[in-house]
């Protein structure tokens, strides 16, 4: 057998030990190792140390820092939900202030074309409001847009 197919056995000792192996390669270091007594005596010794690991007993974590842990991450769901809350209702908002606007302009239209004719009196400056009321709404969701997208990028770390 050649030098890198002995090593490589050697490298799959530890693997074996571990119970990591899949089952061609366990079949293919039993094989190794049956006619080899240098490689044998090494897996021994990686089943012993292996073994022994196994024994030892299993660290534990302090019972406040679980705790604390715990209630950070909790924190940190809880704040996710309360961020996609408030884009969820920030975008919902955005959009009734277009749609009442948008909406606005066909009912402004006919209100003032029905009392007008009833009326005899003149709209025009109302007209005049309405475009500034939709300017101004229009405004105000670009302005609520940018701080959602500023706060966004600042809640990533990329601002």
């Amino acid at each position: 057998m050649n030098m890198s197919e002995h090593e490589r056995m050697r490298d799959l000792m530890g693997l074996a030990s571990a119970g990591a192996l899949e089952m061609n390669e366990e079949r293919e270091l039993m094989t190794h190792v049956a006619g080899c007594a240098d490689c044998a005596a090494e897996l021994d010794r990686w089943r012993e140390l292996g073994s022994a690991m196994r024994r030892l007993p299993t660290p534990q974590a302090p019972a406040r820092m679980v705790e604390r842990t715990r209630a950070a991450m909790m924190a940190l769901a809880l704040g996710r939900i309360e961020q996609r809350a408030s884009r969820r209702a920030m975008a919902w908002l955005i959009l009734l202030a277009w749609t009442t606007t948008l909406a606005s302009w066909p009912i402004l239209r006919m209100v003032s074309s029905g009392a007008a004719s009833w009326l005899d009196v003149s709209f025009v400056h109302t007209w005049y409001v309405l475009i500034a009321w939709t300017l101004v709404s229009w405004i105000a969701a670009m302005g609520a847009a940018v701080v959602l997208g500023l706060r966004h990028r600042q809640e990533r770390g990329l601002a």
